[in-house]
């Protein structure tokens, strides 16, 4: 408790804070609780929880790289889909799918990779492709003979473009033919890539290339600030005299630029770098880093750019920001989902140099991800298992490199739990142009996966593979998972509070939870697998609630607490890997077709990556259940009639007992809990999530955090208080 001129003073909720001039009445606390730890444990040994690291991305709160800039190389585009094969021929075959098309002649020169059915592991060329075809559906011509294609059966296809201009940058799109091009016999020496960027001016006609990051300050304020030093390096080449150019950087609020300065190049290749110091004042506004070459004639070539904070390089490809939060977090497992399902085995190991963009949805929009080693670094660096996506386009080849690389990196950075998962979502259709949802087919092509994979790693112990399923269908999932006979694990995402109405009690809401744990988990054992979680989360994306109440559920005390009880319940579930989704995301559209369209903040756990990064109450909610794991999980009987409003579990770790404990009453909830013999006799520290009301939040300041305080054991019972809509961890310490 806070203390205040040797007053400790309580809001209504029976939250702890300083009272300067006045103190709400106290609602009348409930009765209390008593519970006695059973010595059966539930789950013997269960790791901290983890989270997913999310997307990179160029303008929001995932600003991740250290490199701030996407696509330093200039390089291609990858392009990949998963076809399911609703008729075929001897020259063609279709997809079942309308949305997934492409416009005509798209996959003209692709290679088609069959990953199940009778033809299984038969190659071959794309002649053509037709958005619409004889069926009303996508349609694929093949080079040659088609193979013997079945219904159902499913068809990788793979087309790299290093021919276009390259994304994550923008162009005018006024310019003349030939004032932009992409270079591939001229690069940089020793560059990785391929590629270089060629910009030749006319007169009265200048060329600009453009990064724009941190574009959404208008409503999230300033996500990545531009403060103290910072380094800009870049490659120069003047192919043909006559052309400058001017590099400059800056927020465009109407301020100075943080950089600007007109650069030489020469007849050879040369490396630029400039160090400055930036102070970023003013209002928040998009930041824009310009590469403008003006002149009557000639031509520049750029290659290998690089912009960022001025850090030790041996930090790795992250933020530093990046790597504090995960170590403040502690996660037990770091999980890389960031859409990378149209990548290749030889792309997610590249150089940041050397990446292409990847594609695996219709329209223009890319990702270009951080690769696999810098993730790799980054979960050893902060003390975590990594959780590995495995593309379902991958072919045999790429599947036994990418076991060979896995296991390696494990003896390298002494990993003992390598989590290997086939595709994200399967059964969602919103992933269905790199999905596989019918589980007959997923079943062929995971499994043979799989093998892949595992005898490229020659087995190797560490690691361990993983099937996706729907947590609202248990059945589904058990189909997913007995399909797959090399699966050791089923992953589902019980995310929580889909729905928020305008005449929905908002704090109670929070904690009416389904709960489809049971029913999966005895399915899943009795196929002698395991189940684990891979994202977990609100979800409050539809409803009729206003946008305000939206937010108070997603971002609030109680929301930490809400998050709390879905995780106990997964821990009292025997469940012992979960995953939150995700480190870091301002705020995600809602569902409708309003205009403008509305937004709800979710789903990071930090409120952002900035200066001062504040977590989340989701992200205190993990801080708090990581220090008091790893354990082995317990449950406790209660002594009275079971009350379904609290949610407990205790906790045997290697420093003492710990439990956790979630109240979804209006009032304080006193608690006593008998551990087993000698246990009251440790010390204990009380945390808990601390506000003046369970409707506060982190979004413009702390008003959420934890509060710790010693606590003492009484006629062999520990008691507690838990607040209003709250959630506490008793450990054991000084």
């Amino acid at each position: 408790m806070l203390e205040s001129m040797g007053r400790t003073h309580f809001s209504r909720y029976g939250y702890a804070f300083c009272c300067v001039v006045f103190c709400c009445p106290v609602l009348a606390a409930s009765p209390e609780r008593h519970y006695q730890v059973e010595p059966q444990a539930i789950s013997a040994q269960v790791p901290r929880l983890g989270v997913n690291l999310g997307e990179w991305v160029a303008w929001g709160a995932g600003q991740l790289s250290a490199n701030v800039l996407k696509n330093p190389g200039f390089e291609g585009i990858i392009d990949r889909a998963i076809v399911l094969v609703k008729a075929a021929d001897g020259v063609s075959f279709s997809d079942d799918t309308a949305w997934t098309k492409r416009p005509d002649g798209f996959w003209a020169g692709a290679r088609y990779d069959v990953r199940s059915g009778g033809a299984v592991g038969q190659q071959g060329l794309l002649f053509d492709s037709k958005a619409v075809g004889k069926m009303g559906l996508p349609e694929f011509t093949v080079i040659g003979n088609a193979p013997p294609l079945s219904p159902g059966d499913v068809v990788s296809l793979t087309l790299t473009n290093d021919r276009r201009l390259p994304s994550q940058w923008w162009f005018d799109n006024g310019l003349l033919p030939g004032q932009l091009t992409v270079v591939s016999e001229d690069v940089r020496p020793d560059s990785p890539g391929l590629r270089s960027l060629a910009l030749s001016p006319l007169p009265g006609k200048p060329v600009e290339v453009l990064s724009y990051l941190d574009s959404i300050g208008d409503r999230a304020g300033k996500l990545l600030p531009v403060n103290g030093k910072w380094q800009l390096r870049l490659w120069l080449k003047q192919k043909s005299p006559g052309a400058k150019l001017t590099v400059s950087f800056r927020r465009l609020n109407g301020g100075p630029a943080f950089f600007q300065e007109t650069l030489s190049a020469s007849g050879q290749w040369q490396q630029l770098e400039r160090e400055f110091t930036a102070q970023d004042v003013g209002a928040a506004g998009t930041l824009s880093l310009s590469l403008r070459v003006e002149g009557t004639e000639g031509q520049i070539i750029v290659d290998d750019i690089e912009l960022g904070a001025v850090v030790n390089a041996a930090e790795g490809a992250f933020r530093p920001e990046v790597v504090a939060a995960l170590k403040r977090l502690q996660p037990g497992y770091l999980r890389d989902w960031q859409g990378q399902l149209g990548d290749t085995f030889a792309n997610r190991i590249a150089d940041s140099f050397a990446r292409r963009a990847s594609r695996y949805r219709p329209g223009a929009e890319s990702t270009f991800s951080y690769g696999l080693p810098e993730f790799l670094q980054l979960a050893a660096t902060v003390g975590a298992q990594p959780w590995v996506i495995v593309p379902p386009t991958l072919g045999d080849e790429e599947l036994q490199q990418f076991g060979r690389y896995l296991a390696s990196q494990a003896d390298v950075w002494h990993f003992k739990d390598v989590l290997v998962e086939f595709g994200n979502e399967n059964w969602n259709s919103v992933f269905r142009p790199a999905g596989i949802p019918a589980y007959q087919a997923h079943g062929e092509a995971a499994t043979r996966a799989f093998r892949y994979l595992l005898e490229g790693a020659n087995h190797h112990p560490a690691l361990h593979t993983v099937v996706n399923g729907q947590y609202v269908n248990p059945w589904l999932s058990a189909k997913y998972l007995g399909g797959v006979s090399n699966a050791q694990t089923l992953a589902v995402a019980p995310y929580f509070l889909f729905k928020l109405n305008a005449d929905d009690d908002l704090l109670s809401k929070l904690f009416s939870q389904d709960d489809f744990y049971r029913e999966t988990r005895d399915a899943t054992r009795m196929q002698g697998k395991e189940l684990s979680v891979y994202e977990v989360n609100l979800h409050t994306t539809s409803g009729t609630a206003s946008v305000a109440s939206r937010n108070t559920a997603t971002t609030s005390a109680a929301a930490g607490a809400a998050l709390a009880q879905r995780l106990l319940t997964g821990l009292n579930a025997g469940i012992s890997r979960q995953c939150l989704y995700t480190l870091a995301q301002y705020d995600a559209f809602v569902e409708g077709q309003q205009n403008p369209r509305e937004l709800v903040k979710l789903w990071g756990i930090v409120r952002d990556l900035g200066a001062s990064p504040r977590l989340r109450p989701t992200g205190l909610a993990m801080e708090m259940l990581n220090r008091v794991l790893p354990a082995a999980v317990y449950p406790l009987r209660p002594l009275e009639p079971e009350d379904k409003t609290l949610t407990l579990t205790a906790l045997q770790t290697p420093k003492g007992w710990a439990l956790a404990a979630v109240s979804a009453k209006p009032a304080v909830q006193t608690i006593k809990v008998r551990f087993p013999d000698g246990a009251d006799k440790q010390h204990w520290r009380l945390l808990t999530l601390a506000s003046a009301a369970p409707t506060d939040n982190n979004e413009d300041a702390e008003q959420v955090r934890i509060l710790e305080t010693p606590l003492a054991a009484q006629g062999g019972e520990l008691g507690f208080a838990i607040p209003a809509y709250g959630f506490v961890v008793v450990s054991a310490g000084q």
